[in-house]
């Protein structure tokens, strides 16, 4: 997918699978605004292109996720989030993540 065809898509599905070359290509254009090591699932990143914010995280089927956020305040709960959830996976809770929603 192109760049655009990566916005229009992420305008119209909550998350979108991207190729790793789509996702260089798109980070490569774009400001990354905070990024982390999960320890668990490689890095999640908060980005922006143009004036959208995103969201982008590796799901446990090793697919790259990408989600558009509303506001980098959204963004920045969402990264909190789910490292909050990945520090109770250490403790054995033995949850899962639903990455698709």
């Amino acid at each position: 997918m192109s760049i655009k065809e990566i916005i229009t898509a992420t305008n119209e599905n909550p998350v979108v699978i991207l190729q790793k070359d789509e996702l260089d290509i798109l980070l490569a254009c774009s400001t990354i605004i905070k990024e982390v090591d999960t320890c668990l699932a490689d890095f999640i990143r908060i980005f922006k292109y143009n004036n959208d914010n995103f969201v982008q995280e590796i799901s446990d089927k090793n697919e790259i996720l990408l989600r558009k956020m509303n506001s980098i305040e959204d963004a920045d709960k969402f990264v909190k989030e789910r490292l909050d959830f990945y520090d109770r996976k250490w403790d054995g809770c033995g949850c899962k993540i639903n990455y698709y929603e």
